[in-house]
């Protein structure tokens, strides 16, 4: 009995669904939803249509469930590639559900107990219908980021493997990608034994176009506007990740020439530097590099000189970090303080690095050597 008058009940609804497209629509402006996105008007009335008529079929058994799945993939793939966001298209949806049941519930009449018996099964539709929706716009979403990271492949590839890239070549990059010529970047070039894990640890903002990362020579070069981190600060476990790296920061550089450049230099810090313990500045980083055109020149004693200091750092801790401390702040007070002791401990230690590497590191030109050997790896 209950189920002859269902079906009644639909057919009326199913006669008056463009009067159901319409109380959809105009609920729907007034929410202002869906706002700039290439959705037309002509073609949001059209796809409420479908959508009303698909649901009432499938709940008197007019249409195979398969069919209703197949219009919401066809939905949430077509809203993915128009920008409408998620939460608003699962809205929208929602509410053609809302419609429905108060177009039913006025067809019942005296006969609510009928609509009471058959809400699980319209409900269990329509929370169908949202959720191969929300599939599959997270499907096409993520393919079509697939395709801009492929697309962004191609470009930063040339930008950092190209052997020669003139001022016109970096302008049709930078265009492709979408940048500001003027731009300046910071950009982090992880060590080949720290490219996995930085690759890793920027996943999300490179997938979200925050940041753009690719693999260069065995490095992993990430790069970004130097005005917006990519890893929020409020982040504290991935901010001191991002610390952590064996890398450098080139901070500030101009354009993808700037980024490039720095890619191009990094090879010849770690060849100076070898993995180092965190990310580093590359001013910092490059008196290695100085360090290893003086090493080249015998009578320099650099080399023995970046031994003995490898040495103090294995063996020697105190010692070493003394000397780290005073080459940062240049003050016997206030390398005391930064490693709290007294300022006669920080005296009696400098002696002991005089007695061990013959520099007096409070004399400008031997904390210039002290600085050239300290950031060098020994061999």
């Amino acid at each position: 009995m209950h189920e002859q008058r269902w079906h009644d009940i639909v057919a009326e609804v199913q006669g008056t669904i463009p009067r159901l497209v319409e109380d959809f629509l105009t609920a729907f402006s007034r929410s202002g939803r869906y706002g700039d996105s290439l959705v037309s008007a002509d073609e949001l009335r059209l796809t409420a249509f479908e959508v009303l008529a698909r649901i009432s079929d499938v709940l008197v058994g007019a249409m195979d469930e398969e069919e209703l799945r197949a219009h919401a993939q066809s939905l949430g793939r077509r809203r993915a590639h128009q920008g409408v966001e998620l939460a608003t298209l699962i809205d929208a949806i929602q509410l053609d559900f809302t419609v429905l049941w108060e177009h039913l519930r006025r067809a019942a009449g005296a006969d609510q107990e009928v609509l009471i018996d058959h809400v699980t099964q319209l409900h269990s539709v329509v929370t169908m219908y949202n959720l191969v929706v929300r599939d599959a716009y997270r499907l096409e979403e993520a393919r079509g980021q697939h395709d801009v990271h492929r697309a962004h492949a191609r470009h930063l590839e040339r930008l950092f493997a190209a052997e020669s890239l003139g001022t016109l070549g970096i302008a049709e990059i930078t265009r492709a990608l979408n940048l500001d010529a003027d731009c300046h970047f910071d950009v982090v070039v992880a060590h080949p034994t720290a490219a996995v894990e930085l690759r890793a640890l920027l996943h999300e903002p490179i997938s979200s176009g925050k940041a753009f990362g690719h693999g260069v020579r065995g490095m992993f070069v990430a790069f970004w506007p130097s005005e917006q981190c990519p890893i929020s600060h409020s982040a504290g476990r991935r901010t001191k990740e991002l610390a952590d790296i064996s890398g450098v920061l080139f901070r500030n550089v101009t354009g993808l020439a700037g980024a490039r450049a720095a890619a191009h230099q990094a090879p010849h810090i770690f060849d100076a530097t070898g993995p180092l313990n965190q990310l580093t500045e590359a001013p910092d980083a490059l008196w290695a590099v100085a360090g290893d055109a003086l090493a080249d020149f015998t009578a320099s004693g650099m080399t023995e000189l970046t031994q003995t200091i490898a040495e103090l750092r294995l063996h020697h801790a105190p010692l070493y970090l003394t000397i780290t401390t005073y080459l940062d702040c240049g003050s016997i007070k206030d390398s005391a303080e930064a490693l709290h002791c007294h300022r006669n401990t920080v005296l009696n230690r400098l002696r002991h690095v005089n007695e061990l590497t013959g520099l007096d590191i409070t004399r400008p030109k031997d904390a210039a050597r002290a600085l050239l050997a300290l950031h060098r790896t020994a061999r």
